[in-house]
């Protein structure tokens, strides 16, 4: 059996307004290599998330590649995996759907193909739980999903002028999913439910166009970032200082707590800017810019050749 390498992109998901239904992929990569064995389990991994994830049958990247050899109907017997992350955990940047979308990927490879990419989209969407950020990391560039009435992941990729720089700023403390969506209310105000589909509507424009001038306004929220800004430290000071040093947008990335500000000129100012209010308060950060990633998970090579080092049965 081959050796299979897959690269998935992070992604960056709401934009603001857009909760639930806009992501993005961006060149910020998580590779995992995948090897079958004929029994037991092998699980290794390098860089983001070393110290903490599992290494058993908890392994999301394993229970995904489970999925797919279930869903094509082959035996799964073991795997030898190693994940090579640079996305950061528990921030905002899609880590855990990489995880997911890099074995549902990988084993399909492995198996040779059997299913479609609406097989992975709506394996995914079924154990991520939403669209926003599987559909990115699966489809790459600019992506708008739904949830129809049956349960079914709808989805298309969007056009999105290239020139934009995506400003990530990386606070130094985690915000997991779950604890960010208890902050949410159940009911919203139907004045802020027009809010934002005005305001979701204005950013698809912007995308689209570039009219610089609409993302200001275009990024706005009222859905769901005022209710998580307790979590994110000092949110609206970010904001003010990214605006101040030319970010044409601003807004709380996925989760959070990572901010992410859009950019047509100054990407290091404005990454500066939002750094410096962080170390102020004493909060250490990380900043990346970066670019969408059009490809979304792919293969990054094959080996034709097992692995030496893999266990084999005495």
């Amino acid at each position: 059996m081959a050796l299979v390498r897959v690269q998935v992109p992070a992604s960056t998901t709401n934009l603001g307004p857009g909760f639930d239904a806009l992501g993005v992929a961006l060149r910020l990569y998580n590779r995992v290599e995948l090897d079958e064995l004929p029994w037991g389990l092998s699980i290794h991994v390098e860089g983001e998330g070393r110290d903490t994830i599992s290494r058993d049958e908890s392994n999301i990247c394993l229970q995904a590649v489970k999925r797919v050899y279930a869903k094509a109907g082959r035996p799964f017997r073991g795997l030898w995996m190693k994940q090579r992350n640079h996305i950061p955990l528990a921030r905002g940047l899609g880590s855990s759907s990489a995880a997911l979308v890099g074995g549902l990927v990988g084993a399909n490879l492995m198996l040779g193909g059997p299913l479609t990419m609406d097989d992975l989209v709506q394996l995914a969407v079924e154990m991520e739980g939403h669209p926003d950020n599987v559909v990115p990391a699966l489809l790459g560039g600019f992506c708008i999903s739904a949830i129809d009435a049956g349960g079914r992941a709808v989805y298309t990729r969007a056009p999105v002028v290239d020139r934009y720089l995506w400003v990530i700023v990386v606070p130094s403390f985690e915000v997991s999913t779950k604890a960010a969506r208890q902050k949410l209310p159940r009911q919203v105000p139907l004045a802020d439910a027009v809010f934002n589909v005005q305001r979701v509507s204005m950013l698809l424009a912007a995308f689209a166009t570039g009219q610089d001038s609409l993302f200001r306004h275009a990024m706005e929220d009222r859905l769901h970032q005022p209710y998580r800004a307790g979590l994110m430290g000092p949110l609206e000071e970010v904001f003010a200082a990214a605006r101040r040093a030319g970010a044409l947008g601003v807004c709380i990335s996925g989760a959070g707590p990572c901010v992410l500000a859009i950019c047509a000129h100054n990407p290091g100012k404005v990454g500066n800017a939002m750094r410096e209010v962080y170390l102020a308060r004493g909060v250490g950060c990380r900043m990346h810019v970066l670019r969408t990633d059009p490809r979304g998970a792919h293969a990054a090579d094959i080996a034709m050749a097992p692995r030496e080092d893999a266990p084999r049965p005495a």
